[in-house]
């Protein structure tokens, strides 16, 4: 990802341009910027690509990003998706009953051939709680290391769907550590207790439905809870957030948007504020274009900025071009009610989760310019935080 448009903290602030008095070296030099395409605009669309267009369009169907909505066509499909709560990662996998005692029963076996580096950190695995469809692994963070640092690794059975949090800890209990305990804590059994609320309070999320109630969704499933409670058992008074969401056109691979909320992030500039150094940036390249810049509307959203550009995209074999749209909103506030918002939709790049294989040699991206605008234009102006979400 272009880190221009998306970690702009130390972006200048937009510079003014000198008229020049000469008409012929202002024709000239107009004539150049258009070559170079810095500031082109956006084309007018042709039935063509109306009907391109409409093919994603007529799909549309709501799904449940975080604590957010959006409008996405049902032919771009969800590829990858993360949560973080605080430092606790979770996930959630369609698996039956006895797929889930087989994955338990091997992740077993493979935590306890692990082999240390250090005898006296051994063994590897320290302790395993289970519970009826509940499952805690509490092993050393890694063979490497002492095992002061320890993973406490949780999976439940619900519904046919299996959740898997994951949460580091410390662990100063062996008389060893002793010296260790006067600048450091021990919070193993706080840490416990958050993974334990976590798996509590995750239920499954089917494909397309949209909760009532206040909590995060993720792919496969939902985390219950409003976004200024606090977890039990993490020290840190109030709820960290990060949610990301891919979603891959199933035919046309190298079209896909990416959606990322997070409840922590919030920067001293906005989107727009990195404009001037955009436009230098895109001046140099042939292929550069600023297609549309400004701010953006969206319900229940106060601050929203686009930037959409086109650029030579440097890992493709043919050096194509291709275009590249951001949407930041929340920029300056990133709080637990109001999370920083980044999407961002490429055309002409393959995501990294796309296999090799999948993979064409385009010769060009596989819409145009007018088309993926009228893709970014019907999804991202439809969302909005989900009703009772927060």
């Amino acid at each position: 990802m272009n880190q221009l448009f998306h970690k702009r903290r130390d972006i200048k602030q937009l510079e003014s341009w000198t008229m020049l008095k000469s008409t012929g070296q202002c024709l000239l030099i107009v004539a150049i910027a258009m070559l170079a395409a810095c500031d082109k605009g956006v084309p007018a669309m042709t039935e063509d690509e109306q009907r391109t267009v409409q093919e994603y369009t007529d799909s549309l169907a709501q799904v449940c990003i975080g604590r957010f909505m959006v409008e996405m066509p049902k032919r771009m499909e969800l590829a990858y998706s993360s949560l973080s709560v605080n430092d606790a990662k979770i996930s959630a996998q369609p698996m039956s009953r006895q797929m889930y005692e087989r994955l338990i029963t091997r992740r077993q076996r493979e935590l306890e051939n692990m082999e240390r580096v250090d005898p006296e950190d051994a063994p590897f695995l320290k302790n395993i709680i289970r519970e009826e469809d509940l499952v805690i692994f509490d092993r050393n963070e890694d063979t490497g290391t002492s095992d002061s640092g320890r993973v406490l690794e949780g999976y439940r059975l619900i519904d046919n769907t299996m959740f898997k949090v994951s949460v580091k800890a410390t662990d100063l209990s062996d008389d060893k550590y002793t010296e260790w305990r006067t600048h450091l804590t021990d919070n193993k059994s706080g840490r416990m207790q958050e993974i334990r609320y976590l798996l509590d309070n995750l239920s499954p999320l089917a494909s397309g439905d949209i909760p009532e109630k206040p909590g995060l969704c993720f792919e496969n499933g939902f985390l219950a809870g409003g976004a200024e409670g606090t977890i039990p058992g993490h020290e840190a008074p109030f709820r960290i957030e990060n949610v990301t969401m891919r979603y891959i056109d199933r035919e046309r691979k190298d079209v896909y948007f990416n959606i990322t909320t997070d409840s922590w992030l919030h920067q001293d500039t906005t989107l727009l504020d990195s404009l001037s150094e955009a436009k230098d940036s895109l001046s140099q390249d042939d292929n550069g274009a600023l297609l549309r810049h400004g701010k953006v509307a969206l319900e229940g959203i106060d601050q929203a900025e686009e930037l959409l550009v086109a650029m030579t995209n440097t890992a493709s074999r043919n050096d194509i071009r291709y275009t590249d749209f951001s949407l930041e909103a929340n920029s300056l506030e990133g709080n637990r009610l109001a999370p920083q918002v980044v999407i961002v939709l490429k055309n002409g790049a393959y995501s990294m989760v796309v296999d090799e294989k999948d993979r064409e040699n385009l010769e060009k991206p596989s819409l145009t310019d007018a088309e993926a605008i009228g893709l970014w234009d019907a999804v991202t102006r439809t969302f909005h935080p989900r009703p009772g979400a927060f």
